[in-house]
């Protein structure tokens, strides 16, 4: 998946605005596929007056610039985790091997008498599922560090992580689980209702929720090399998306054994963002202009949301992405478009909320500024934001909630945000206020950009519900991005897709200086990197 930020002095071709315009048309319209809307699609979006663009940020002349063109040059993807047998880092050290890692009990158990089912946020009062092929990744790592060390501690209590299922291609849905491989859709909703079980003991059943990451749309990735996917609109890819994927997933989920479990679902990361954000990339031009993303991700909405237990969260790129308030603004009336198209009512309630920061590394916080004009202001101390006042992720999400209720989203819109990546401890980490900003920003990239296994990074805030008191439409912080699974591979010699579309991409070879080396193919596990997030996790993991 794409996440991109402006390259110092980048711009499109043409106004991002007019690029959002068409995009909204697009949403309200469909072809022969299209799941179709009897509400008319909204307007489109007036462009602001465009301000010149001076190095080395993209509308320097004033605080309020028109949106920034993300520059498709530097593609930020987070592919997906895979669910074949792991591949270990290419240089391992040899140890001993201790006894392979437990199975994790449940979380804790909720208060008892939740309701199964809630029309709320579905993370309350629920215990999360431990994904179990996730639990064997971890005990690989447990192979390869000292028994009894420092780092086997961080990696036994990294076993408990409640972390989502990828869906990522056709494959994933039936798994492998009867030859050795992988678990499918059922066999992880069968191990989901088994937790649950096991959490409520002899008493009254008790609330668990499980997070599935949709995310196989054709020609995915539109921007981006890592993840590029297995379907093609040109070969028939969004029939097959909808009937062998998300009608396949739509059976699985409202069968009656799972209709106790809370199914929450993250629909297709950064597809959207991704295609408006780089119309100038003939890829992401072909995308939409045929509708695929569009049409695809209108019909899983439609699909999935008919079934009461299952809570749909749309993806909604991150901060560094479209934090610009041109950008930001834009966006909404997008997405707005994108979700009326749905169902023929133009329903906006169909989604719970939006996720953001998934598989990336944006911290959910700067403790020590805000996005002010000295901050991001690119003449003054740093061309790190390039204008854009977003910051961090809940400065980002704030200003979206009260965006998208304006725009007519109901109340109860909320958000979760991925913190598998952006605790960014360890002994980098600032520990106060500094003249410069990029002497006190805790997020240490060289530029924002940058996003293929990225160096000094670390296992941020622990999944759990309700995480803000202060903020009522934050639902969770949740561990979308398994810890541990590669970005993308810095072998500059795979060039040529794997069978899961998988290859090189510049953003994490060797001459990015925020990437590691030695990463595998993306989604599968990278041991290094792994070890390299528990060690700098913030809060530390004890």
């Amino acid at each position: 998946m794409t996440h991109l930020t402006p390259r110092a002095g980048a711009r499109a071709p043409a106004s991002l605005a007019l690029l959002f315009s068409l995009v909204l048309t697009a949403c309200g319209g469909g072809g022969d596929n299209a799941v179709q809307s009897n509400s008319p699609a909204p307007a489109p979006v007036a462009s602001s007056p465009t301000a010149p663009t001076p190095e080395p940020g993209p509308s320097a002349s004033s605080p309020s610039p028109a949106a920034p063109s993300p520059s498709a040059g530097s593609p930020s993807p987070a592919p997906s985790p895979s669910a074949g047998t792991p591949s270990p880092s290419p240089t391992p050290t040899p140890s001993p091997s201790p006894s392979p890692v437990e199975t994790p009990a449940p979380p804790p158990p909720p208060a008892s008498g939740a309701a199964l089912v809630t029309t709320g946020n579905p993370f309350a009062d629920a215990a999360l599922y431990t994904d179990p092929d996730y639990g064997k990744k971890v005990a690989q790592s447990l192979t390869r560090v000292t028994a009894g060390s420092a780092d086997a501690t961080l990696v036994k209590a990294a076993a408990a992580f409640p972390t989502a299922v990828w869906l990522d291609r056709l494959a994933a849905i039936d798994g492998a689980k009867a030859s050795g491989g992988a678990m499918g859709l059922a066999d992880h909703l069968d191990a989901a209702v088994a937790q649950q079980k096991a959490a409520s003991g002899t008493g009254a059943l008790m609330p668990l929720a499980i997070t599935i990451v949709v995310y196989d749309l054709p020609d995915r990735d539109c921007a981006a090399y890592a993840s590029n996917g297995e379907l093609s609109s040109a070969n028939n890819g969004l029939a097959t998306y909808k009937t062998q994927y998300i009608d396949r997933i739509a059976e699985i989920v409202a069968r009656p054994a799972y209709a106790g479990l809370r199914i929450v679902a993250v629909v297709e990361p950064d597809s959207y963002p991704n295609m408006i954000t780089n119309l100038s990339v003939p890829a992401c031009a072909n995308v939409n202009q045929k509708q695929v993303y569009v049409q695809g991700i209108q019909y899983a909405l439609a699909k999935l949301s008919a079934t009461k237990n299952v809570y749909l969260y749309l993806d909604i790129a991150h901060s560094g992405w479209l934090g610009w308030d041109d950008n930001r603004q834009k966006a909404v009336q997008g997405f707005k478009a994108l979700v009326q198209g749905a169902t023929p009512s133009g329903r906006l309630d169909i989604i719970r909320g939006f996720a953001s920061n998934t598989a990336n590394y944006t911290p959910l916080d700067e403790p020590f500024f805000n996005g002010d004009d000295p901050i991001v202001d690119p003449s003054k101390t740093t061309g790190f934001y390039e204008w854009n006042r977003g910051v961090d992720e809940l400065t980002f999400i704030d200003k979206l909630r009260t965006e998208f209720t304006a725009a007519g989203f109901p109340s109860t819109l909320s958000f979760i945000v991925d913190t598998s990546r952006n605790g960014w401890g360890g002994p980098a980490r600032p520990t106060g206020a500094a003249p410069d900003v990029d002497d006190m920003r805790i997020d240490r990239r060289a530029h924002r950009g940058n996003w293929c296994n990225v160096k000094d990074t670390g296992i941020g805030e622990r999944p759990r519900a309700n995480p803000d008191a202060s903020r009522s439409y934050l639902d969770a912080y949740v561990f979308i991005k398994p810890p541990g699974d590669s970005d993308g591979t810095s072998d500059s010699t795979a060039n040529t897709p794997n069978a899961e579309g998988k290859r090189f991409d510049m953003k994490c070879g060797s001459t990015i200086v925020d990437s590691l080396p030695n990463a595998p193919h993306a989604g599968q596990w990278f041991h290094d990197q792994f070890l390299m997030l528990l060690r700098n996790a913030h809060p530390v993991l004890k």
